[in-house]
């Protein structure tokens, strides 16, 4: 059976969690890594196979690739995207794709126009909360939705480009990015967002720059309600991706992401269903199978699009004070 050779752009600690998983699939050649610090690319060229390289165009240039994995920080993403997909290989790039959208439109444009399978790191469409909720959902059996609420909170204050918002476009940009990606995924595209955010708790930290709180309003195109709060100063050791939506036959509760309480409107009856999942395992899975396949991913990258939009939206309130629509222009 011929193999995908799959190269890694960034060999950061997310390349380690993706590579770990690759490596298990039998359909999966790792072929090569390139970083900008020459020791990390020889140290995942060590640790895994592969050659290493200190530009990725050589290794675009010089390697047979059938899929790149872009795991670079967002405020490093140039043209990683367009070359590729200009090569026919397939891309799997881990969120936010940008942070603006007019390289992220430039990346869904080289991405459709070549053909090529996409992947977005929105890994938490893959557990089981999520995957059942869009079940139910898109089945009918849920009926109408008219209220999604979502927490993501955790205790966690990332390296110097995290702490940046021109580099890492802050909190809801990049991290909680997930929750807003999750619950436009179940309720489908947003009308208008209104939030405001503060920085309350991390005052001591110098060249801190993000927000440490932050809270949105939103009305999505269907005319249900969201609404989702996030935080940096969450409990020590816990991290909350929590989201209740309001159905016509369900309150569909995630307690995190594998496991899910459905509430009966209609009866006094409570299910509670979970399993345990690797997520960014379930996520390499589904990009192998819709390039083996000519299928589509979960994640294509213009949802990943769409998600920043919704994210840089709420994000532009939060600096304005004054609610915003979408699509941005």
């Amino acid at each position: 059976m011929k193999k995908l050779k799959v190269g890694v752009i960034g060999c950061g600690e997310i390349a380690r969690v993706h590579v770990k998983r690759l490596r298990s699939i039998n359909e999966v050649s790792i072929v090569a890594f390139a970083d900008i610090v020459k020791g990390k690319a020889e140290l995942f060229s060590e640790r895994y196979g592969g050659r290493a390289y200190t530009d990725w165009h050589d290794m675009l240039n010089k390697e047979d690739l059938d899929i790149v994995y872009i795991c670079i920080p967002p405020f490093a993403h140039s043209d990683e995207v367009m070359i590729s997909a200009e090569k026919g290989i397939h891309i799997f790039i881990e969120k936010p794709i940008a942070l603006s959208m007019n390289q992220a439109w430039s990346m869904v444009k080289a991405v459709e126009r070549s053909g090529v399978k996409s992947q977005v790191g929105y890994c938490m469409r893959f557990g089981y909360a999520a995957e059942k909720a869009k079940e139910l959902i898109e089945s009918g059996e849920a009926g109408k939705i008219g209220l999604a609420i979502g927490w993501y909170w955790c205790h966690f204050l990332g390296g110097s480009w995290w702490r940046d918002k021109n580099k890492s476009g802050g909190q809801v940009v990049e991290q909680s990015t997930h929750l807003y990606d999750a619950l436009r995924y179940f309720c489908g595209e947003v009308d208008v967002v209104y939030g405001h955010m503060n920085r309350i708790f991390w005052t001591d930290i110098p060249d801190l720059t993000i927000e440490d709180v932050s809270s949105t309003t939103f009305r999505f195109k269907s005319g249900a309600i969201g609404s989702i709060s996030s935080t940096t100063w969450g409990a020590n050791s816990q991290w909350w991706f929590k989201w209740i939506i309001a159905t016509e036959e369900y309150t569909m509760h995630a307690e995190n992401g594998n496991t899910l309480n459905l509430y009966s409107t209609r009866r006094k009856r409570v299910v509670r269903e979970w399993e345990d999942r690797d997520v960014y395992l379930l996520e390499a899975k589904d990009l192998i199978r819709a390039v083996l396949n000519d299928e589509e991913t979960r994640t294509p990258i213009r949802d990943g699009a769409k998600t920043l939009e919704f994210t840089l939206a709420a994000r532009k309130s939060m600096e304005t004070g004054k609610p915003v629509k979408l699509p941005l222009t």
